[in-house]
C-alpha cells in the first residue's frame, strides 16, 4: 500500500491509498462514544474529499470502549458511508477481546454497504481488491 496521510493523531489515522483509491483508517487505543463519533465524521469528510468508494478499516490495535456506539456504527454510520458512495468496507478486527466483541455486534446491524471482517490487513486488502 502506498499511503498518503490525510489526518493523523496518536490514536487515529486516515490515509488515502492512491494505487487502489481507497481510504485506510487506523484506530489505536481506547475510545469513548464521543471519540468514535468524531472519527466517523472525519471519515465521512475524507470520503467526500477523495471520492473513495472502499475503506480498509484497521481496528487491530483498538482496545475496549466501543460498546456504547456499536448499534450507531452498524446502522447509522454504515448507512452514511453508503449514502456517500462507499461500496465496500473491509474491517480488520481488534485483537482485544472486548473490542472484537463490539465490532462483531456492530456488524450485525450493517445492511449496506458490503462489509466483512478480517483477522489481518493482508486478507482485508485481498478482499477489497476483488470488489469491483
Amino acid at each position: 500500500m502506498e499511503l498518503q496521510p490525510l489526518f493523523e493523531t496518536p490514536n487515529f489515522t486516515i490515509a488515502h491509498d492512491d494505487l487502489h483509491h481507497w481510504l485506510y483508517i487506523s484506530w489505536r487505543g481506547e475510545y469513548d462514544c464521543t471519540a468514535v463519533i468524531t472519527g466517523c465524521i472525519l471519515i465521512l469528510r475524507h470520503i467526500e474529499l477523495t471520492k473513495s468508494q472502499k475503506i480498509l478499516n484497521d481496528s487491530s490495535q483498538v482496545l475496549d470502549g466501543w460498546n456504547e456506539v456499536t448499534r450507531w456504527v452498524g446502522e447509522a454510520f454504515f448507512q452514511e458511508l453508503a449514502n456517500h458512495g462507499v461500496r465496500a468496507v473491509a474491517w480488520v478486527k481488534a485483537e482485544d477481546w472486548p473490542a472484537q466483541a463490539a465490532i462483531n455486534e456492530a456488524m450485525q446491524y450493517v445492511s449496506q454497504p458490503l462489509a466483512d471482517t478480517f483477522d489481518d490487513t493482508v486478507a482485508a486488502c485481498r478482499w477489497l481488491e476483488n470488489i469491483r
